[in-house]
């Protein structure tokens, strides 16, 4: 049975967050024949979407690896291979799983036209102040109501400018980003927002107010937030207030899931819920905590995770680990703009495990992954996708 520690060093070896150290502790693992064939089990049953998506070459993918380790030793991480070959696809074809191989790699077969799918395309937009909508499709200026310029934009990220003027009321505006895109946002501190498909967020113009800096998530963003002594940071989520001393972490606050999601990267922050009296109650996280907040029973839960699962979206990657086939259809949708109705209620609760790299699988590759692997029946009917 693999440990939970070695099992961290097989996710994050995989998922390229590997130092060198941790490399060389798990080659040390693998040297074991028995660590062997647990690790060989482990990659072909929790990682077999990194094949599937994949056609490698195998002759190349030999001669590249050892060369590729000592680079990657050296560099302090492992990287994809610049053919675009997946470790977890070398390691399995070294390894002599021919049958995986042979199943997962050969079967594969370019998707039909009529499965083909058409992600609806939609634009970032700013509600301003006034109530007015803007689009954000290209290299623009943003303006207050008296035309000062207040940020700048070049399609791709939004800049706010700190204000010389002495306002004492607050202006907020509101940045939405629609499913299959994301979009990054640096506000009039300096705090950087990078926020993920189907997300908004709301926030001041500038912060003029001397005790606190306050924003409100819907959605899904990664923060880097500028610590000021003096103004802590807020973030409002759906009934939970995070606060932040100076940090990173992530948030994810979909109004159909049932928790709310804090995962803290680096520094620290605290998540306050208020209790029948309005008191406020303070949980504070560590570095590799994860706060759950139950939006039905207002409880919190704190856990140790590897924080790269949840942050992998960062890089255009989605990491499930015993995930509902229910909760992947919904990041599925959010990520590719794609509609999907799942028929198979039975298949709703069932849990999977994948890696999914948004920027190179189509929507079509991904649902044929899972048609020839778990034998999911599906149909694209008037640009929608039905499972059967």
């Amino acid at each position: 049975m693999i440990s939970p520690e070695t099992e961290q060093l097989i996710v994050k070896f995989l998922t390229n967050s590997a130092t060198s150290a941790e490399l060389d502790i798990l080659n040390n693992w693998i040297g074991a024949a028995e660590n062997y064939r647990l690790f060989k089990e482990y990659v072909e049953t929790h990682f077999a979407i990194s094949i599937t998506m994949n056609k490698p070459n195998t002759e190349k993918a030999k001669k590249q690896f050892l060369l590729n380790i000592k680079k990657e030793k050296r560099k302090d991480r492992l990287r994809i291979l610049q053919s675009g070959v997946k470790y977890a696809a070398i390691l399995l074809i070294l390894f002599g799983t021919f049958f995986t191989y042979r199943y997962y790699v050969e079967t594969i077969h370019e998707v039909p036209n009529n499965t083909k799918v058409v992600p609806r395309e939609e634009q970032v937009t700013l509600q301003l102040g006034n109530g007015s909508v803007q689009t954000i499709s290209e290299k623009s200026n943003i303006q207050d109501k008296k035309g000062n310029t207040i940020a700048q934009s070049d399609g791709e990220k939004l800049h706010y400018n700190k204000s010389t003027e002495k306002n004492s009321a607050l202006v907020y505006n509101k940045l939405m980003v629609p499913y299959g895109k994301k979009f990054d946002l640096f506000l009039a501190d300096g705090t950087h927002v990078r926020l993920n498909s189907g997300s908004s967020l709301m926030y001041p113009v500038d912060f003029v107010k001397k005790d606190q800096r306050r924003v409100y998530l819907q959605g899904e963003a990664f923060f880097n937030v500028v610590h000021e002594k003096d103004r802590p940071f807020f973030v409002g989520a759906q009934g939970m207030d995070v606060k932040v001393y100076g940090t990173e972490f992530n948030i994810k606050n979909y109004s159909e899931d049932i928790h709310t999601e804090v995962v803290l990267v680096n520094g620290s922050v605290s998540l306050l819920t208020e209790n029948g009296k309005k008191i406020k109650k303070e949980s504070m996280l560590e570095p590799g905590d994860m706060g759950a907040y139950n939006k039905t029973d207002k409880s919190i839960s704190k856990s140790k995770v590897d924080t790269s699962i949840y942050t992998s979206w960062l890089n255009g990657n989605i990491v499930f680990r015993d995930e509902s086939f229910d909760n992947i259809i919904k990041d599925l949708e959010r990520s590719y703009n794609v509609v999907i109705i799942n028929n198979n209620k039975e298949l709703a609760a069932e849990h999977f495990n994948a890696i999914i790299e948004t920027r190179h699988e189509s929507i079509e590759q991904v649902l044929n992954y899972f048609s020839k692997i778990y034998e999911i029946n599906y149909q694209v009917v008037e640009n929608k996708i039905v499972i059967n």
